[in-house]
């Protein structure tokens, strides 16, 4: 910036004497140059005399760095976009079952009401995988869903073991020699004898009623065999299964059909 000195008149020195202050360099500091002729005047310059002072911009104006400008943010954006694709292509994604349309309660699942999307290997849902489709088909949902839902085992079992209105489930353990057979099957239809049969104290008090499920249940040592059954009856033949087959009255399964 230069400080001109306007002043003219006896004793003003040189006029147009100029001072130029300048800014430092890199390193900021700044220093000062004066340009004049023999004198700025001001010695010489009568008591009073201020003279006139003009303020003058710098020669040249500073260069504004606009394309550096819009550059930088260019490359902010595209690095940050980078990031977020590079974080989405590292997660895996998942195909899972989901259903094409809406079922209803006891609905027998077929491939035609299943349908695949995919999710988030990291997502804290259950889910069947794509493949594992053999889980569900054949099996009857137990309430009503919607399309699109995800499918899970535990909104489905056999149709055995479905109840309808009227129905009972009851359960009970047996010796694997109250079984009529040791491939006994969901689906399969008993009659269920309690007491001493061969002894003429037993009775029958449940016919053709269908196992609901059977199992195996884990040996325990000093025991015989035991099975997990569950069979699907009536109302009244389940109350009566249910009361005949508490406490040790020893219960046998017939075979009526498979």
């Amino acid at each position: 910036m230069k400080i001109r000195d306007t002043g003219s008149g006896p004793g003003n020195g040189a006029a147009g004497a100029t001072t130029t202050a300048s800014a430092g360099g890199p390193g900021g500091t700044a220093g000062t140059g004066a340009t004049s002729g023999p004198s700025l005047g001001a010695a010489n310059r009568p008591a009073g005399a201020l003279g006139d002072l003009r303020v003058e911009p710098p020669g040249a104006t500073s260069r504004r760095r606009i394309p550096e400008l819009v550059l930088g943010i260019f490359l902010v954006a595209g690095c940050a976009l980078a990031a977020v694709l590079i974080a989405a292509a590292g997660r895996e994604r998942t195909p899972v079952v989901t259903l094409a349309d809406d079922i209803d309660r006891g609905h027998i699942l077929t491939e035609d009401d299943l349908s695949v999307v995919y999710v988030g290997s990291d997502s804290a849902i259950a889910y069947v995988r794509q493949g594992d489709e053999d889980q569900l088909l054949g099996q009857a949902a137990l309430a009503d869903l919607g399309k699109g839902s995800i499918l899970t085992t535990r909104q489905f079992v056999d149709p055995e073991q479905l109840t309808q209105q009227g129905d009972g489930l009851v359960g009970f353990t047996v010796e694997i020699g109250s079984l009529p057979a040791r491939d006994l099957a969901t689906g399969d239809v008993v009659s269920v004898a309690v007491g001493d049969i061969t002894g003429g104290e037993g009775k029958i008090v449940a016919e053709a009623v269908v196992v609901a499920e059977v199992q195996k249940l884990p040996e325990v040592p000093g025991q015989s065999e035991q099975w997990w059954v569950t069979l699907r009856a009536s109302e009244s033949d389940a109350e009566d299964l249910a009361t005949a087959t508490v406490g040790d009255n020893p219960v046998k399964l017939i075979l009526v059909r498979r």
